[in-house]
């Protein structure tokens, strides 16, 4: 079978450093290139609109593929901003190998993924910690490869990918990486309510979407609020995780003099590169958790800022929610925090950082064709890992999972969000009968799924209720 490789560099080093790879490490590179390509081409392909099977167009989709993934030379130009970017392409890149050294047959033996779940979200999770607690394994050389291809004026990904696979071949560690499985699999609280997350990263913060942000600001940003981040075709490089840049705008206009950056985005609900389908990432809130906490490291350096945890509509709940209910959602998960006036406030409404505190979506499913609902959990602050007990989402996803099975959400989960916003505003404590009443029914909720042992309920009330305990705290404590 013939394999893309780039005419532009047949008689250079680069061709004798392919001819010297393996056919195995030559097939690797060749999935890794044109992985994009099956995204952006799976609906023609599911269809059966295409002219052929992958397999068969796998030389036209490697020429395909790389007329799209070049850097501009004006967007070269700026010697900052590359390197910045090329960066963040390269760990990606090595990201994706070491995955696929990971998922080889027989290679490890890797936590299963979730029924109807994405299949991937396993061996995502390993190779982010692997990659996490390993950076002296990589960073350096990665900084080598990016100034390398700098100094040489290389513009085009598939070079990027050939000279990222070596050093994927000589860091990966079967051991070590069956170690982080292990850890994986050790960690897992399995359940039967299908989990997606989306997570907003951002050095502007809530500025990020503002029309009006000045350049001056953008230009403090390494990533210019990525407003790049077509050029240096992000959007292709992050796949796996389902990346891409949030614009908060429905739609773009071609001809505008607005400025089209945004919040980088995982996206870890689609599927497909068009945005199409959908999968769940995971059954599991500690497989969801810890996805969470790799990814914020992953990308380090970019500020966390959001959270938004979809759960699929497969239990219906019976009890009306009241204000009261809503504040335990805010106390777990909002931002209370003080602002620069020294009030206290949950940051994200009071500041109207989005109008939809929940969401009502209808998600595509990929392996059924049906459209699932989905309700979206919209209010999440997304924060850097702290050395504290409060250093993970999963009390807050399992608390969504029983709120999505004991309670009954309007059709616009939108009846008590004026009063929402005005406790966000002004927060007060609720009383210790609300707080344990709200309890309850969480973990009542949760007892539906039919998977959690009394004990793993028992000790999850009690933290859920010291949580919420130690909120209240921080509220009479304000000044």
């Amino acid at each position: 079978m013939a394999l893309f490789f780039p005419k532009e560099y047949q008689a250079t080093g680069y061709r004798d450093m392919y001819n010297r790879l393996s056919p195995v490490a030559r097939q690797m590179i060749q999935r890794e290139f044109v992985g994009v390509s099956y995204l952006r081409r799976f609906y023609l392909l599911k269809t059966g609109q295409a002219k052929g099977n992958f397999r068969s167009e796998q030389l036209a989709a490697g020429n395909f593929v790389h007329r799209n993934l070049s850097i501009s030379r004006l967007n070269w130009l700026d010697r900052e901003l590359t390197e910045n970017y090329l960066k963040l392409i390269f760990r990606h890149y090595l990201f994706g190998f070491l995955v696929q050294f990971a998922r080889r047959k027989h290679e490890l033996n890797l936590p299963s993924p979730s029924p109807s779940c994405y299949w991937e979200t396993p061996v995502n999770l390993v190779v982010l910690r692997w990659l996490n607690r390993n950076c002296d394994l990589w960073e350096f050389e990665l900084e080598k490869l990016v100034e390398q291809v700098i100094a040489n004026s290389i513009r085009h990904h598939f070079i990027y990918m050939l000279l990222t696979f070596p050093l994927a071949d000589k860091i990966y560690n079967r051991k070590m990486m069956q170690d982080e499985a292990d850890a994986v699999i050790a960690m897992s609280i399995p359940g039967i309510t299908p989990i997606g997350i989306e997570m907003e990263f951002s050095n502007l913060g809530r500025k990020a979407v503002d029309k009006k942000i000045p350049g001056a600001l953008i230009g403090k940003d390494p990533f210019k609020n990525f407003e790049h981040y077509s050029s240096f075709q992000l959007e292709e490089v992050t796949w796996r995780l389902g990346g891409y840049v949030d614009t908060h705008e429905h739609g773009r206009r071609p001809l505008s003099f607005t400025r089209y950056g945004g919040f980088f985005e995982y996206s870890m609900v689609r599927i497909d590169y068009p945005r199409t389908y959908t999968l769940p990432l995971t059954c599991d809130p500690a497989i969801a958790d810890q996805i969470i906490l790799e990814s914020i490291d992953f990308i380090k350096e970019i500020k966390p800022h959001s959270l938004h945890i979809n759960i699929e509509q497969q239990i219906h709940g019976e009890i009306r929610p009241e204000l009261d209910e809503f504040i335990c959602l805010l106390l777990l998960g909002g931002d209370l925090a003080y602002d620069e006036k020294g009030q206290l406030k949950e940051k994200r409404l009071a500041d109207r950082e989005f109008h939809r505190f929940i969401k009502r979506r209808k998600h595509l499913n990929l392996l059924s064709e049906n459209k699932k609902e989905v309700i979206e959990y919209a209010f999440l602050r997304l924060k850097g890992r702290a050395l504290s007990d409060e250093d993970n989402y999963q009390p807050v996803i399992l608390t969504l999972k029983g709120f999505h099975n004991a309670y009954k959400l309007g059709r616009h989960c939108l009846d008590q969000l004026p009063e929402i916003i005005s406790w966000a505003e002004n927060p007060y404590p609720l009383s210790f009968t609300v707080r344990q009443s709200f309890v309850k029914n969480i973990v009542t909720g949760l007892k539906k799924e039919g998977v959690y042992s009394s004990r793993f309920l028992n000790n999850f009330s009690c933290s859920l209720s010291d949580r919420l305990s130690r909120s209240q705290q921080l509220i009479r404590s304000s000044p």
